[in-house]
């Protein structure tokens, strides 16, 4: 199923492909949407009970009202996804820019659904990752456009975007879609603050 979460710059949907493990780069600036639109893909994969997701990202409490353990990258040290059942099985990298492409072949990229996020620009032109069979997002907003983003909207492309990064303009989301901070943490959570 095609989940939608914007409109490409000629006015065409834009989605996640929930039935393809072809893996999801999300691209944008500081404040673009890229954490924002990966809770929204991830709390509509947990709507369905029979599956789960393993979430890493350096702030991991962002995460914690969605699954119980959210990772910090640095504690995956071997494979991930052998043990998962085919078709139930979502992997979220927020901010793959500050790991190294060893890093990133321990995801299971093609054999599971994968979402990652990154600010774009010199760490990630060039890497291996981008070799593979990836669907590559470029997140903008109109309303706060600089002149770069307006250039992305009249069909320019970015330069620090990988060259088949397709521009989107994200639809709006609710609150429960941004990130939670630690004080909203759940209070079984081992991340949230305890008073």
């Amino acid at each position: 199923m095609d989940v939608r979460i914007g409109t490409t710059v000629d006015g065409q949907p834009a989605g996640f492909d929930t039935n393809s493990n072809r893996p999801l780069l999300l691209i944008g600036d500081v404040g673009r949407g890229k954490t924002t639109l990966a809770r929204y893909l991830t709390r509509w994969w947990l709507a369905d009970t029979a599956r789960h997701a393993h979430i890493f990202a350096q702030g991991p409490t962002e995460w914690s009202d969605l699954v119980e353990d959210p990772e910090y990258p640095d504690n995956l040290t071997r494979p991930l996804g052998g043990t998962c059942r085919r078709g139930t099985c979502l992997v979220v990298v927020d901010d793959i820019d500050l790991k190294d492409d060893d890093w990133l072949n321990l995801l299971p990229l093609g054999t599971a659904r994968v979402i990652l996020t990154s600010y774009g620009g010199n760490r990630l032109i060039e890497r291996p990752l981008l070799g593979r069979d990836i669907t590559c997002l470029g997140l903008i907003r109109p309303e706060h456009a600089d002149a770069v983003e307006t250039a992305a909207l009249d069909g320019q492309g970015r330069l620090d975007w990988p060259l088949d990064t397709v521009p989107v303009v994200p639809d709006a989301r609710g609150p429960m879609d941004r990130p939670c901070h630690r004080w909203q943490a759940p209070a079984r959570s081992p991340m949230a603050v305890s008073r």
